[in-house]
């Protein structure tokens, strides 16, 4: 709790009591011949200020140190001590009142009389003490399914770095048997690629823009490696702006393509399209061409990437993302694995 709404909240208390002990002078006895003299403000002090004691002391005292942690049995003597010291302390102010004293009433009848409002008092503070109680345990909760949600995020999202390294190394290994002069360049690319992945994925949210630039980066690492035997189309718009997006999101689909979309296929091809709506939301498409082996391959689970990444979408877009997979035969001649995905921006 911030100190502002600390001072809110303990002014806002003061306002309430001070209207309640108002009331009670304002609508009081008013002196006449029979009642020659009303409640003094001594006595009214010496009335409520002891209610008030009780419950506060009840409601943020007694209930969360003794009731809610199983001390039961100190709770109700604790709770009956106090009602009756404030009952008798409460009494004896009206026992001193004028008009009852004139009236003959008893100091154990006073202090009787003003057992209701202690009462009272006990059970509006209970009211408010089992309140504060659920709140407390609320934000409790969701505090740690907050703290549970950005652990498994995290967990998510280091689970991106070496499934996407293991793919990378693999590529340079092959380049460096065949004594190739594209592994130097390669190594720089890769360069940037983990300068991105150790100062930019660790951020909540980072620019679209640095993004699609770490795609472009993967992209054309790929290509180093497979050259002219895979056609790669990558459309983005021409201004993206300030916007953000969760770092290392877009990767998996990318990934994918290049995974599956290459190898034993016959001119292999990569359609990468990014574009933004009107209603400000990302819409990614990857589509690439796959071998249909096996009339059960559809049937496959996905791998680790796509799998990462529908529980990521799940923890960071609840509800308001849409991810789509197809695979699709044109002419029983080429097979085509699209995946599309559909996200708010910020």
């Amino acid at each position: 709790m911030t100190r502002v709404s600390r001072l809110y909240r303990i002014l806002f208390h003061c306002v309430v009591w001070s209207a309640l002990v108002s009331c009670v002078l304002v609508l009081g006895p008013r002196p006449s011949e029979t009642r020659p003299m009303p409640w003094s403000s001594v006595q009214v002090m010496w009335s409520v200020v002891p209610c008030i004691a009780l419950f506060y002391l009840h409601a943020y005292w007694l209930m969360p140190y003794y009731l809610f942690r199983r001390r039961k049995a100190t709770y109700w003597v604790l709770l009956i001590t106090l009602g009756v010291a404030v009952s008798f302390i409460s009494g004896l102010a009206f026992y001193f009142n004028i008009n009852n004293h004139a009236a003959g009433h008893t100091y154990p009848q006073a202090v009787l009389r003003r057992t209701a409002p202690v009462l009272f008092f006990a059970l509006a503070s209970a009211c408010v003490g089992a309140f504060v109680q659920n709140s407390r345990l609320e934000k409790d909760r969701k505090e740690k399914e907050t703290e549970h949600l950005r652990t498994e995020l995290s967990f998510l999202r280091g689970q991106v770095n070496p499934h996407f390294m293991l793919n990378v190394l693999n590529s340079m290994v092959l380049m460096a048997r065949k004594r190739s002069e594209l592994l130097e360049p390669a190594l720089l690319q890769l360069a940037e690629l983990m300068n991105y992945m150790l100062y930019e994925a660790d951020h909540e949210k980072i620019r679209l823009e640095d993004e699609l630039e770490y795609l472009r980066v993967y992209i054309d690492l790929q290509l180093l490696r497979f050259k002219d035997d895979v056609t790669v189309q990558f459309n983005v718009p021409g201004c993206v702006g300030d916007q953000r997006i969760e770092p290392m999101l877009l990767i998996p689909m990318v990934e994918n393509a290049f995974k599956h979309g290459i190898g034993l296929v016959e001119t292999p091809m990569i359609h990468i399209d990014v574009n933004i709506t009107e209603e400000n939301v990302l819409s990614v498409t990857v589509r690439n061409k796959y071998r249909y082996m096996l009339e059960t391959e559809e049937k496959k689970p996905a791998g680790i990437g796509l799998s990462n990444l529908k529980k990521r979408l799940d923890l960071i877009y609840p509800g308001t993302h849409d991810l789509q997979m197809e695979r699709r035969h044109i002419d029983g001649t080429e097979n085509w694995f699209s995946i599309s995905l559909n996200i708010p921006l910020q």
